[in-house]
């Protein structure tokens, strides 16, 4: 009788240390499970702050790309009086008032001259439109490329009297003046546009350098007139081809 209850106690031992070995086990597995969970979750934080960090980074520097961009674009809009003797005036919507040297503006700006005013402006690539004395001129915000920061067209509209244009080396092509319905695009060179608006006449001249004229009606007909030539104009048509010019009756300052 003794055996057996000996052998039940070495049984019921082996059983218990089994069961205790299970236990152990399932604890460590359990741990090691919590362990993996908590790696796991400290990753997965790890990841989104770095997430975050870099999308942070990305938001910065497309902000400061635009912002950059923005200061560029707006730099491309700027046009400044170089020059202003005389009774010179300028207006945006308002009122005329008195212009002087080193007046910058992004806008449509026209500009007046009395009977002793002469004025310069100055466009972004260097193109310069010379006001003679009793002229008026309107000179328009340049067109932009929609993608990029550079200057696609320059524009003015002279709506009476004279202007002188000085094309730049970096500025051909760019500007086009207007006057009575007859446009003049300056390819290179110095040459001047003159208009009677109570009488719809006028005439391109040329000094040195070519520009294309033609008419607003019909912008596919271009006529290109070089040094020592003219064409007259009247009521926005082209009144013939181009004919020599006496250069030296005009003022090219």
């Amino acid at each position: 009788m003794a055996k057996q209850w000996n052998q039940l106690e070495r049984l019921d031992h082996k059983a218990l240390k089994k069961l205790q070995v299970e236990r152990e086990k399932q604890a460590l597995t359990q741990k090691a499970s919590a362990e993996k969970k908590r790696i796991a979750i400290i990753a997965g934080a790890v990841v989104f702050c770095l997430i975050c960090a870099i999308a942070f980074f990305v938001v910065i520097r497309n902000r400061s790309a635009r912002n950059k961009f923005n200061e560029e674009r707006a730099e491309l809009y700027k046009s400044i009086v170089v020059e202003a003797t005389g009774k010179t005036l300028a207006r945006s919507l308002g009122d005329w008032e008195k212009v002087a040297k080193g007046f910058v503006f992004t806008e449509d700006y026209s500009f007046k001259n009395e009977k002793d005013g002469f004025l310069v402006v100055e466009l972004q690539w260097k193109n310069l439109l010379k006001l003679h004395k009793n002229s008026e001129l309107l000179v328009q915000r340049p067109t932009l490329d929609e993608k990029e920061n550079k200057v696609n067209k320059e524009n003015a509209s002279l709506v009476k009297g004279e202007v002188t244009v000085s094309v730049a080396l970096d500025g051909r092509d760019l500007l086009e003046v207007e006057a009575g319905g007859v446009v003049a695009l300056g390819a290179s060179g110095l040459y001047k546009v003159l208009f009677d608006n109570a009488k719809g006449t006028g005439e391109i001249v040329v000094k040195n350098g070519l520009v294309e004229v033609y008419g607003k009606s019909n912008p596919n007909k271009r006529v290109k007139v070089s040094g020592f030539y003219k064409v007259i104009f009247k009521n926005g048509q082209i009144s013939g081809p181009p004919t020599q010019a006496s250069v030296i009756q005009y003022d090219w300052r």
